[in-house]
């Protein structure tokens, strides 16, 4: 996956800077798209940056409404 970006705007934070950007432009190696057109993210094996370390990210926890999911009562 790739994305073409115009910086739009960059804010000073101190000892960062911030880039605010457009998204012109968004790539997708056909083999990440289903027969429907949806993007297989897990195939992507996405990575996940923090304090200067790379992770993997895990499998499945849930999905949209996991954590207010409402438990079906069970009929007697």
């Amino acid at each position: 996956v790739s994305l073409e970006c115009k910086v739009t705007q960059a804010l000073d934070l101190g000892v960062h800077t911030m880039f605010v950007a457009e998204v012109l432009a968004v790539h997708v190696d056909d083999t990440l798209m289903n027969e429907t057109g949806r993007f297989c993210f897990n195939d992507s094996k996405p990575l996940v940056y923090s304090h200067g370390e790379y992770y993997g990210i895990g499998k499945k926890i849930g999905k949209f409404g996991y954590s207010v999911k409402k438990t079906r009562k069970k009929k007697k």
